[in-house]
């Protein structure tokens, strides 16, 4: 089984491609040619091929019995933000697929330096930060309830979150394998001791997840 923090995935993708962005820029710079032209690209995956692409890349022959997102849902006032909106019901969307299930947690809007939430301004970011509720916990309850389950022989965990590394312990002791898989600039170095592999994605690998 498959069970992905969405938005522990979702940043460390999004910060690899912005780091290959500025490396481009600077290059481009460096050769006296016009770094405006550099396009920054965050590819859109396809969250069916995503867990079949990460299950290829495994020594041994597995197969995938479902995939877990555990993803934030915002608040009312968050939900006034396109962009998070449009995200939200993509990720809602992903409850039609077969042999995926979403869960939420989620992203609670609170005012800076304890104003009152009538200061805060959706198009202002700097009047608001956002807070995260449930997601490490919801991970953790189902994929240790479903080890003792027996519903899976591999746990295959898409996050750099060393909060997880007492759940891999757990998973461990109950005679589980536990993959971890991040994105190139997460160092999983930590994990080494508390799982049986580690897999970092790269932009070659994205490219055959694409929607």
């Amino acid at each position: 089984m498959l069970f992905i923090d969405f938005e522990n995935f979702d940043i460390s993708k999004y910060s690899y491609y912005k780091k290959r962005y500025n490396d481009e820029k600077e290059k481009v710079t460096k050769q006296g040619n016009d770094a405006t032209q550099v396009r920054f690209d965050n590819p859109k995956l396809d969250f069916n091929k995503l867990p079949q692409e990460i299950i290829k890349l495994l020594n041994q022959p597995h197969v995938l019995v479902k995939t877990m997102l555990f993803a934030p849902k915002p608040d009312d006032f968050l939900m006034k933000d396109e962009r998070r909106k449009s995200v939200y019901n993509w990720i809602n969307g992903m409850r039609n697929q077969d042999f995926f299930t979403v869960i939420e947690g989620a992203h609670l809007a609170r005012p800076i330096n304890g104003k009152a939430f009538s200061s805060m301004n959706i198009d202002d970011p700097s009047t608001y930060y956002v807070e995260e509720k449930g997601t490490d916990v919801n991970l953790a309850v189902n994929v240790i309830s479903k080890a003792f389950h027996n519903a899976f022989d591999t746990a295959i965990i898409l996050s750099g979150d060393t909060d997880y590394l007492p759940v891999m312990d757990t998973l461990n002791n109950l005679g589980k394998s536990v993959i971890v898989v991040g994105v190139k600039g997460q160092n999983l170095f930590k994990f080494k001791q508390h799982s049986d592999a580690q897999i970092i994605l790269d932009n070659d690998f994205f490219q055959k997840c694409l929607r």
